[in-house]
């Protein structure tokens, strides 16, 4: 009748664990996190997303950070004032606003994307 119920502790997580700062939302300080991270709001301060195969920054276009970014993979739609430095794929969405330089493995640029700095491949480094 009664299921034996698991605990698992605050230090395990999921593979789906994500992550959402609302549209609302300034944070001022640096961001840390292994798994899928969705902004909506305003970040003023670095972000680090690395660690897991899941590790994914996605700025929304509403959304706007003042710092440099370094994650697994980045999904830009909104405005980043920083640089961007990926271990693997970066998108910028038709809606992306990008100052600052890019390091990427992996790069997609859409239509109407706008980037005032650098990029280069982490390919580009090693030659």
């Amino acid at each position: 009748m009664f299921k034996k119920m698991k605990f698992r502790s605050p230090e395990q997580g999921t593979a789906n664990e994500k992550t959402v700062i609302g549209q609302s939302a300034v944070i001022v300080g640096n961001i840390v996190s292994q798994d899928l991270v969705q902004l909506k709001g305003h970040v003023v301060g670095n972000i680090d997303v690395n660690g897991s195969p899941n590790a994914q920054l996605s700025v929304l276009s509403q959304a706007h950070v003042e710092g440099d970014i370094r994650a697994q993979q980045a999904v830009v739609n909104g405005v980043v004032t920083g640089n961007i430095e990926s271990t693997g794929r970066v998108e910028l969405h038709a809606s992306a606003d990008v100052k600052g330089n890019i390091s990427y493995a992996t790069m997609a640029i859409e239509h109407g994307a706008k980037l005032y700095g650098m990029m280069s491949s982490k390919d580009d480094k090693q030659h």
